[in-house]
């Protein structure tokens, strides 16, 4: 992908084009993939998107694990 997870430099922006070919397809792909789905992508993050039309914009979910 170019970059490792969380890494917030100019090569971790989707349209940053210093890459290698394997790595501009990883990440084109993974942009068409999300944004057909409905997802938007943040113009700084290769990896951050946000679902389009949130039906809880404001609501915060904090789902525990399953105990056993």
């Amino acid at each position: 992908m170019g970059t490792i997870f969380d890494f917030f430099g100019p090569q971790s922006w989707p349209e940053y084009r210093e890459l290698s070919p394997s790595q501009r397809s990883n990440r084109d792909v993974l942009q068409s993939v999300m944004h057909r789905h409905g997802f938007i992508g943040v113009r700084e993050e290769w990896w951050h998107f946000t679902l389009a039309n949130e039906p809880y914009p404001d609501q915060y979910f904090d789902f525990l694990p399953d105990a056993e």
